[in-house]
């Protein structure tokens, strides 16, 4: 009957555990396949002590990883990370208020983090996914959502109080432009290519059905994107679209419900107010409305722009600078930030911080959710948009 192979070490194993290589010589029993199944013996020497340094090694680096810091301590600080938009002494001078009234809210201790890019915060973000809490552009988000699953906090809310930007392509009043299948053949006035609200989304749309514009025609800015089709320069122009204050102000105008232009039922024409709004049948206090919209900004130039002017299509909003966790983000500290985070945003202590105009200039912060971000996605798909080429778009 074939015998078990063994092998006996011939040396004390005790020298496993020295730091100096021990010569060990090793007796192995190995079968050879003959007909008569006879069991050879042979002598070897090998050297061991090293695969057992190995191993205690890799041993040692396990308790380690097991007793780091815990999070929010001096010694491991949760990270505010921010990109390079602004001077690197600003975002820590404005980022400390923000990293001290947290660290008073929630007793963890925060630190601010300027680094090169914001493709560099994504990556920081993916390799600490506990400790870091990223100031995103919403492309950014979707990217770095792609590549490791951070997830959104809050996005910023603008001077209008708006948590995202919506674009609106505008034609004349006289013209056969009144819906996207009518913009076949026709000139586009483009303030910024690089805008998903006002070029990319529309463009994507338009991409979809099948349409092509005659011309895209780059000008500077919205202003001029919006004198271009009231001058006739153009057939149709994109721009910001804000809504409209409404009468009363008992409800804020819906994207799902409204009319982008509900003051027109009325058939009024717009005025400028004595202290610079534009306005139709008076002040919403009053039951009248505030067009806030890109033509409002040349309305001294072009006191005909409302009449002469239409809203085509609006975009679908898309969201403001953004705030996320790292996807292993403590699930306890992220709701309690959910709440720390907008308080801070609306209090005093803002102004010197993501408030400052020198900085962000948020007005305020709310909650969001990673739905918010398809527009983005939307656009990224039908236009193939590369995901170094999404960081660099605007809203």
């Amino acid at each position: 009957m074939l015998r078990t192979i063994s092998a006996i070490l011939i040396g004390g194993l005790v020298l496993l555990v020295a730091c100096q290589p021990t010569e060990v010589v090793l007796e192995v029993t190995r079968l050879v396949e003959v007909q008569d199944r006879v069991e050879v013996t042979r002598i070897v020497t090998e050297t061991v002590v090293q695969e057992a340094t190995r191993i205690v090694s890799e041993e040692v680096q396990t308790v380690v990883e097991v007793t780091r810091e815990p999070l929010g301590t001096e010694a491991r600080p949760v990270q505010l990370l921010f990109p390079p938009n602004y001077d690197a002494q600003i975002i820590v001078q404005r980022g400390e208020p923000l990293a001290e009234a947290l660290a008073e809210a929630t007793g963890y201790r925060y630190s601010v983090g300027v680094l090169d890019s914001e493709q560099a915060v994504i990556d920081t973000m993916c390799a600490a996914p506990v400790d870091t809490i990223g100031f995103l552009s919403p492309g950014g988000y979707v990217v770095a959502h792609d590549q490791c699953g951070v997830q959104v906090a809050g996005v910023a809310v603008d001077a209008d109080g708006l948590g995202s930007k919506t674009g609106m392509i505008v034609s004349r009043t006289n013209s056969n432009i009144d819906a996207l299948e009518s913009m076949q053949d026709k000139s586009w006035a483009v303030a910024a290519e690089n805008s998903v609200s006002n070029y990319l989304y529309f463009q994507a749309l338009l991409q979809e059905a099948g349409i092509d514009v005659a011309a895209t025609i780059p000008v500077g800015g919205e202003s001029a994107a919006m004198l271009a089709v009231h001058d006739e320069e153009a057939d149709m122009a994109s721009a910001e679209f804000v809504p409209p204050i409404m009468p009363f102000e008992e409800a804020l105008w819906d994207l799902e419900t409204d009319d982008p232009e509900p003051w027109r039922a009325l058939g009024l024409a717009a005025q400028r107010s004595p202290i610079g709004y534009v306005l139709v049948n008076g002040e919403p206090a009053n039951g009248g409305y505030r067009p806030r919209d890109a033509r409002a900004r040349v309305f001294d130039v072009a006191p005909q722009i409302f009449a002469r002017t239409q809203i085509v299509a609006l975009s679908a909003p898309i969201p403001n600078e953004t705030i996320a966790f790292g996807r292993d983000f403590p699930l306890a500290l992220a709701r309690q930030l959910e709440k720390e985070l907008p308080a801070f945003a609306a209090g005093q202590t803002c102004q010197s911080s993501l408030c400052a105009g020198d900085f962000y200039a948020w007005s305020g912060l709310m909650l969001a959710e990673d739905e918010m971000f398809e527009p983005i996605r939307f656009v990224r798909d039908t236009l193939e948009i590369s995901a170094d080429d999404l960081l660099e778009l605007a809203q």
